[in-house]
């Protein structure tokens, strides 16, 4: 999964149009013909990375010198400074911070908004939730060690799943499975419903490997709300790291700038 920054050709609202075409030069380093290309194409990519926060930096570079742009992970946007600013918003993307965990090996990060919770699951390696919004997340592991040596992603989150639907009152499958492809963990994504009292919930149900266990996000809230927090659930699945010794972290990985 990468983040990808499109350049849109569009200025901001009373920034000047020559100070902005200059910037380009000047503060990106493109030439007079990539500028001439950006300037025709209103869909330029010109980052993408595995890192979330040098994705956001780069809008703000953007955003400095007078642009709009959007911000997409891989083909889903999640955002767009000029639609964000006229629905009054801020131009800026989601403000994401590290969660707690008392294992040193797992990285997640959340919108800031969210807090730390006690009472969702004691076995949970992390919980967290935005109370107001009616959001919340839990991180399980499980030992790989406890299972047999064979069993792969794939069938442990089949299995899982299955145990999962048939626990719930009218628990239905909604989506997946749906492969999450990263250049240093491989997961899985599933999307179910079911009934919990006299309220119906949609969870987003992701799996990860790693080195000494399986992990599993529950990520969920009100059916008819889970729409509009699905963008923001798939920006916490994107940021979770089962982290081996030896592997790098997304802060040192490379990203690459996309020539127009």
């Amino acid at each position: 999964m990468s983040y990808i920054v499109v350049f849109t050709g569009e200025i901001r609202t009373h920034f000047e149009r020559r100070k902005a075409i200059a910037a380009l030069g000047n503060e990106f380093g493109f030439s007079f013909t990539q500028i001439k290309a950006l300037l025709a194409s209103s869909r330029s990519q010109l980052k993408k990375t595995v890192d979330r926060t040098e994705a956001c930096r780069f809008i703000q570079k953007l955003w400095g010198a007078g642009w709009h742009s959007r911000l997409y992970l891989d083909s889903e946007l999640i955002h767009c400074t000029k639609e964000s600013v006229e629905d009054g918003g801020s131009p800026l993307p989601l403000v994401m911070g590290k969660l707690h965990c008392g294992d040193p090996q797992l990285l997640l990060y959340a919108p800031s908004n969210w807090v730390p919770c006690d009472h969702l699951n004691p076995n949970a390696e992390i919980q967290a939730g935005n109370t107001e919004l009616n959001r919340y997340l839990i991180v399980l592991g499980q030992k790989r060690s406890e299972l047999p040596v064979t069993l792969s992603l794939t069938d442990y989150a089949h299995a899982q799943m299955q145990q999962c639907l048939a626990k719930v009152s009218d628990g239905r499958l909604v989506s997946g499975p749906q492969a999450l492809e990263r250049d240093w963990q491989t997961g899985i994504l599933y999307e179910m419903c079911a009934n919990i009292g006299n309220d119906s919930v949609q969870y987003m149900v992701a799996f990860f490997q790693g080195k000494m266990s399986f992990y599993t996000l529950f990520l969920w809230t009100s059916l008819q709300s889970f729409a509009q927090a699905k963008t923001e659930f798939i920006q916490i699945v994107a940021a979770f790291q089962a982290q081996d010794e030896d592997v790098t972290t997304t802060e040192n990985k490379a990203s690459a700038v996309i020539a127009v």
